[in-house]
């Protein structure tokens, strides 16, 4: 695997949900220690989480398992503030950095591990790679360290998102079968649905 680092956005205001959703249980843990379990056990050359409210329940979730951290006192002017954090955190000599959604708990090992394989087979630092489910882009994201200082450029509002828009000729799609890694829970609806997709996750 080549040398990637991750960065966990988990700073998130959940104002849909009415609390912070990263830390409603699905199964015997919180969302967000699903997301971070995942990404510890895939072997990241570095890994941060950048965390909003409650700072210090979800800084203890993070310390448990051994995973760094980083608070953004300044989520409020948009996601932007979040990628730029967690940049500043990453060690410099990476190949490639991946964004994952921490309310994305459904995420696997092999998919990750698919947008790797990926990643290593294009041998570009220009690369991004983006799973692709029925003809729509969904995260997790992994961009080559060329884009590190775009990234770290980006305000307000303005996410990776922005970067793949402007830049289809860099974007290498992998096709994923199966929709369930991409599900995430922005209303109480969506965590109902989450929890009964959890099952059938445990089970497969």
């Amino acid at each position: 695997m080549k040398n990637i680092g991750v960065i966990i956005l988990a700073a998130g205001f959940a104002s849909r949900m009415g609390k912070q959703k990263l830390l409603l249980p699905l199964g015997e843990k919180p969302i967000l220690m699903h997301v971070i379990s995942t990404a510890m056990s895939t072997g990241f050359a570095d890994c941060i989480t950048v965390i909003g409210e409650p700072k210090d329940k979800l800084a203890k979730l993070c310390t448990q398992l051994h995973s760094d951290w980083v608070y953004n006192s300044e989520r409020h002017t948009g996601q932007a503030s979040s990628i730029v954090l967690g940049l500043n955190k990453l060690q410099l000599d990476l190949d490639g950095i991946l964004f994952l959604l921490g309310d994305q708990p459904l995420i696997t090992q092999s998919l990750l591990q698919a947008l790797f394989d990926s990643f290593a087979s294009t041998g570009s630092n220009k690369s991004i790679i983006v799973p692709r489910h029925k003809g729509q882009l969904y995260s997790p994201v992994l961009f080559g360290s060329w884009w590190r200082h775009h990234l770290a450029a980006l305000s307000g509002d303005c996410g990776g998102r922005s970067l793949i828009r402007e830049n289809p000729h860099y974007v290498i799609p992998v096709e994923w079968p199966d929709g369930k890694p991409f599900y995430d829970a922005d209303s109480w609806e969506d965590y109902q649905s989450l929890c009964k997709l959890w099952v059938d996750h445990a089970v497969d």
